[in-house]
């Protein structure tokens, strides 16, 4: 079976080249969440990021749980130690990789953006992305509980993981 992983992000913006605060993401299977990564990114502090408003906003509307995980952490890299970090974690796990997010174009269209921005090479190969949106057009709604902070990356990817192997039970999936 390759191994399934789930990423989320915490972004200033929903462009492609938006500014990304912190990544998530955790390995599971049909067995539930097997291990976890997670670091929040250092924003320069004497450069232009690129944000949206209405990202601006939402983040304003947060509450302070959610806002000083990202903020008031000392576990900040900076964005291509970060992404390196990220590939130095995939390749813990052997074999290929199947990699889930809440929509392609959004996690993994950033992601990939900007480890190109890096000149480094996406861990993934590119018939890896699998999308949960899918899964839950089809599926619709399911009873998971959320546990931890709102907006804040792994959790988020914990709970998607969740969300994908109880989607596999229902659907009676075969696990690639």
């Amino acid at each position: 079976m390759k191994t399934h992983i789930m990423i989320d992000l915490e972004t200033l913006g929903t462009n492609v080249d938006s500014q990304i605060l912190s990544i998530g993401a955790c390995a599971f299977g049909p067995d539930g969440i097997s291990d976890t990564f997670y670091t929040v990114i250092n924003l320069p502090q004497d450069q232009h990021v690129k944000t949206t408003p209405g990202t601006l906003a939402f983040w304003l509307g947060q509450g302070s749980e959610a806002l000083s995980a990202i903020w008031a952490t000392d576990m900040k890299l900076d964005e291509p130690e970060a992404l390196i970090a990220l590939a130095h974690w995939l390749q813990g796990f052997a074999g290929e990789h199947i990699i889930w997010a809440n929509g392609t174009k959004f996690d993994l269209g950033m992601l990939e953006h900007a480890y190109k921005e890096f000149l480094m090479t996406p861990p993934w190969f590119h018939n890896a992305d699998r999308c949960m949106r899918t899964l839950r057009a089809h599926v619709g709604r399911i009873n998971i509980d959320f546990n931890g902070i709102p907006h804040h990356a792994l959790d988020d990817a914990k709970y998607q993981a969740l969300y994908v192997i109880q989607a596999h039970n229902i659907l009676g999936l075969e696990w690639e």
